[in-house]
């Protein structure tokens, strides 16, 4: 298993930065003097940082509020929660909807190993809607989660309809 150049802390051979000191470790790997942008991927994380998440998630790191990672972590969620902002100042733009008609519904009901990487990544952005609103009402001390399921639930019966009608005229 290879070390970081920078402070020699052990690393996996995919990974793309240190999630000790956030060091570049790969050609692919944004250099220092840019800021980190993603790289053949759709999401607002960069490598760096979608790095760091699986290495909490897989329980090789331990989540670190001073860590380098940790921080640009910070700024991205930060900006992504600005780009919303933005998203909820233009009138009459439903969140909801706007998920809705860029997904595939069918992909939803498919098991996850038989779901291609766009299907995977729409059923991803599913379960991203719901472990959000989770975060927001555990921050917040709030249920919002259940309201939002309520009308998630109504615009699949409509988009399900939709579909239904679609299909009988098409």
């Amino acid at each position: 298993m290879p070390y970081c150049p920078n402070c020699g802390r052990q690393v996996k051979a995919v990974h793309h930065y240190c999630g000790s000191c956030g060091q570049a470790l790969s050609e692919i790997a944004e250099s220092e003097s840019d800021p980190p942008m993603t790289v053949d991927r759709d999401g607002f994380l960069s490598l760096r940082s979608l790095s760091y998440v699986n290495e909490l998630l897989g329980g090789e790191q331990e989540l670190d509020r001073d860590s380098v990672s940790y921080t640009q972590l910070s700024r991205e969620v930060s900006a992504a929660f600005a780009d919303f902002a933005r998203l909820a100042m233009v009138n009459d733009l439903d969140l909801l909807q706007l998920w809705a008609t860029g997904s595939n519904t069918n992909a939803l009901s498919k098991s996850v190993d038989d779901m291609n990487n766009n299907q995977f990544q729409e059923w991803l952005a599913a379960i991203g809607l719901g472990r959000t609103l989770r975060m927001y009402d555990d921050a917040l001390h709030t249920e919002f989660e259940d309201e939002f399921d309520d009308r998630l639930q109504k615009l699949i019966e409509v988009a399900n309809e939709e579909l239904d009608d679609g299909e009988l005229t098409g």
